[in-house]
């Protein structure tokens, strides 16, 4: 369990999430950028800090959680062929800490 001060930890956390709003939220407007009204529409898809989508997600299902870019199949695939060529950093500065966060 990392500690509350590991800088690792909160930086991990502020990885965007893409996640589809499953109700409509009033008084969240600022989290869509595209939004005219101070409030997000069911089925809105937004990017969100990774502590806020899963605080969302706890939260009696509000959203659901899109799979980051850097967890694809294609990536998986090429961890597969060859582990050792695959840059993961690349693809997300904290992918292991990321995955296992998202894995819970």
């Amino acid at each position: 369990m990392p500690g509350y001060y590991d800088i690792d930890d909160i930086l991990m956390e502020e990885e965007p999430i893409s996640v589809v709003f499953q109700v409509s939220a009033n008084g969240v407007g600022l989290l869509d950028p595209g939004a005219e009204r101070n409030s997000v529409e069911k089925g809105a898809k937004v990017d969100l800090p990774f502590w806020l989508a899963h605080g969302l997600l706890s939260l009696e299902q509000a959203v659901s959680i899109n799979v980051p870019p850097c967890f694809t199949q294609k990536t998986r695939k090429e961890i597969q062929a060859d582990a050792a060529c695959v840059d993961l950093r690349i693809r997300c500065p904290y992918f292991y800490e990321l995955g296992c966060k998202i894995n819970i």
